[in-house]
């Protein structure tokens, strides 16, 4: 009998991540909210393509995915800095 595996999740401060071509979910699918960045632009950097421009924003989740209300939302300039402010402001909204 052949076992099967279950993938694993990609997480970050216990909230799982979800990546689809240049769009990255971050957040339980479960709850009203969830971070939505896209990757708007990038540069390639030694032949890796990196990041150069992410728009983010706080996304209703009580629809179809991707299709919610934006409640806030931002641009910065790379993955990282797009990351850190939005997974505060996620945080902060869930608390609300």
């Amino acid at each position: 009998m052949a076992s099967t595996k279950t993938p694993k999740l990609l997480t970050y401060k216990d909230k799982p991540i979800y990546r689809k071509g240049n769009v990255i979910y971050y957040g339980d699918l479960s709850q009203d909210l969830i971070l939505v960045l896209e990757i708007a632009e990038t540069e390639e950097v030694n032949g890796i393509p990196v990041s150069k421009k992410v728009k983010f924003h706080i996304q209703d989740n009580t629809g179809e995915l991707g299709k919610g209300v934006n409640y806030r939302s931002g641009e910065r300039e790379n993955l990282y800095k797009a990351f850190d402010i939005g997974a505060w402001w996620l945080k902060d909204a869930l608390q609300e």
